[in-house]
C-alpha cells in the first residue's frame, strides 16, 4: 500500500515509521520530510502539496493539531479534494470537533472518494510502541476492511465504534475522562509529596485498588523523575477541553467538572507554557515540586524528547 501521511509531529512521526517498516511506501510532505529523514529514500517519496500527495497515494492519513488544519489540508487550495476520485481514502487519525468532520467527510463523498475518522490515544510512547488506542468511524465494512491492515501496525486496541464522526466522538468522551485524570492526579502527587510520602512507595501501592489508572502509572513516575520531555503539549490539553465543552453545549449539557478541568490547563498553559509537556501541570499545583527521583522504571521515563 501506498499511504500519504500529513502531520508528522510528535505523534505522526513514529506512526509513519511504523507503516514504513511494516512494508508501506511512504508520501509525505517537503515541509515535513526531516521528521522521517533517518527512513532514506527507500519506499519515500517527497511531495510538495496534499494535492501531489492525494494523488500518488490509495490511503491519505491526516495527524494534524486543528480541525482548521484538517480543513485546509482537505478542502483548500491545492487541497486533497482536488486529487479526489474512486477509490481514494483519506483517513483523519487526529482530535478534531464532529462538525468539521462530518463536513469534510461530506465533500470528499462528493468527489467520490471514501473518509473515515480514526482519532487515537495513547502518547508518544504508545504511538512508539504500535500500542495506540484507536477509535474508528467508518460507513461501510469495506471503507474499515481498507484501512484495518494500517490501523493493526499502529494500534494495540482498535475499535470500529460506528459511522464517520463516531470516531471523534468516543475521542471527545476519552479526553474529558483522560484530562480530568490528569489534573487530580497532578493534585495528589503533589500533595503525596508535600504529606512526605515516598512517591517510590506510593505509585505502586495504588496499583490495582480504585485510586489507580494509567494516568497514574504513567504520569506518577515521569512526575517523581521530574521528566518533562514532551509527549503531549499543554495546549492541545486546552485545545480538546474546549471540543469537550462543545459538544456538551450543543447537546443542550453543563459539564461543570470539565469547566474547571479545562481552566487548570488554561492556567498551567498560561503559567508554564503551551509547548511544554502535560506532566508539568503538577508544577502548577506546587510550583516547588521536586519528585526526587524515580527508581521504578517503566516506559514512560524519557519517552519524549527533550524540548
Amino acid at each position: 500500500m501506498t499511504i500519504g501521511f500529513i502531520g508528522l509531529g510528535l505523534m505522526g512521526q513514529p506512526m509513519a515509521t511504523n507503516l514504513h517498516q511494516a512494508g508501506a511506501a511512504l508520501v509525505i510532505p517537503r515541509r515535513a520530510s526531516d521528521a522521517v529523514a533517518d527512513l532514506g529514500n527507500d519506499r519515500v517519496e517527497v511531495l510538495e502539496t496534499p494535492a501531489e500527495i492525494g494523488r500518488a497515494a490509495d490511503l491519505v492519513i491526516l495527524m494534524l493539531p486543528t480541525a482548521k488544519a484538517v480543513e485546509s489540508v482537505c478542502l483548500g487550495s491545492d487541497g486533497l479534494i482536488s486529487a479526489m476520485g474512486s477509490g481514494k481514502l483519506v483517513m483523519d487519525m487526529g482530535t478534531t470537533d464532529g462538525k468539521t468532520t462530518l463536513a469534510v467527510a461530506e465533500r470528499l463523498r462528493e468527489a467520490h472518494a471514501a473518509f473515515v475518522d480514526a482519532p487515537v490515544t495513547g502518547g508518544r510512547v504508545g504511538a512508539t510502541n504500535g500500542k495506540l488506542t484507536i477509535f474508528v468511524g467508518a460507513d461501510s465494512s469495506e471503507d474499515y476492511d481498507r484501512v484495518a491492515p494500517a490501523l493493526a501496525v499502529m494500534g494495540g486496541n482498535v475499535t470500529l465504534i460506528g459511522p464517520v464522526g463516531s470516531g471523534q466522538a468516543a475521542k471527545v468522551i476519552n479526553q474529558l475522562i483522560n484530562f480530568s485524570t490528569q489534573v487530580v492526579v497532578a493534585e495528589g502527587i503533589a500533595l503525596a509529596r508535600r504529606s512526605g510520602l515516598d512517591l517510590n512507595t506510593l505509585i505502586p501501592a495504588l496499583a490495582g485498588g480504585a485510586a489507580d489508572s494509567v494516568v497514574l502509572q504513567i504520569l506518577g513516575p515521569r512526575m517523581a523523575a521530574n521528566d518533562w520531555s514532551i509527549t503531549a503539549h499543554m495546549e492541545i490539553a486546552v485545545k480538546d477541553m474546549d471540543i469537550v465543552l462543545h459538544a456538551a453545549k450543543i447537546r443542550g449539557m453543563e459539564l461543570k467538572l470539565a469547566e474547571l478541568v479545562r481552566a487548570r490547563w488554561s492556567d498551567a498553559e498560561k503559567a508554564i507554557g503551551a509547548e511544554h509537556d502535560i506532566a508539568e501541570i503538577v508544577r502548577l499545583v506546587d510550583p516547588e515540586f521536586s519528585g526526587g527521583g524515580w527508581h521504578g522504571g517503566g516506559d514512560s521515563i524519557g519517552s519524549g524528547t527533550a524540548e
